[in-house]
């Protein structure tokens, strides 16, 4: 909801610092649910609590589905933070779920998603239009170029050319991340 969003985006004025830990703390539920082929498939905001020692985790499996090949009719998610080929109605993979992450880093740094629209066919068409990429001279003040390169890899439209798509390890060894102590 818009109230939930706001207060996320909200997290941009928190340090770069804990930004990249509430990331990689979410990266590393990813990898524990993708290990057991596990798709959540609606990662957002309102789906992520933090603890009392300060770790993200990941709340309400509701549409989560064990991943098989041929789930084209599987779109159930929020159209904001849901990847193209989920939307498109395309078989997808746990790139998904590293989609979405993307997608609310993106929203640490600038205060807004970057696909946005009213409707679910307006922000799929946002999408399907043109491909956002965070340029050198955007990168908001205290963010750095890795924090934007891994934002734009992890957004990326086609999902074979997204960070994540070749496993988790492909996103722990990203610069931005590579000195998180897994």
């Amino acid at each position: 909801d818009e109230e939930t969003t706001s207060k996320f985006s909200r997290l941009r004025l928190i340090s770069f610092f804990c930004i990249g830990f509430f990331v990689a703390c979410l990266v590393a539920g990813l990898e524990y649910c993708h290990e057991k082929q596990i798709i959540h498939r609606d990662i957002k905001p309102e789906n992520l609590v933090i603890d009392d020692d300060g770790y993200v985790r990941i709340t309400d499996f509701g549409i989560a589905r064990i991943w098989r090949p041929e789930n084209a009719q599987d779109t159930s998610g929020t159209p904001g933070y849901m990847a193209p080929e989920v939307m498109c109605r395309q078989n997808h993979t746990v790139s998904v779920d590293y989609f979405a992450v993307g997608v609310m880093a993106y929203e640490c740094m600038f205060g807004r998603r970057p696909y946005v629209g009213k409707s679910r066919k307006e922000i799929r068409d946002h999408i399907l239009s043109k491909q956002v990429q965070i340029k050198k001279g955007e990168v908001p003040r205290g963010w750095s170029i890795e924090a934007a390169d891994f934002v734009n890899k992890m957004i990326q439209r086609k999902p074979q050319n997204r960070l994540g798509n070749g496993g988790s390890d492909e996103v722990k060894n990203h610069p931005w991340l590579r000195d998180f102590p897994w």
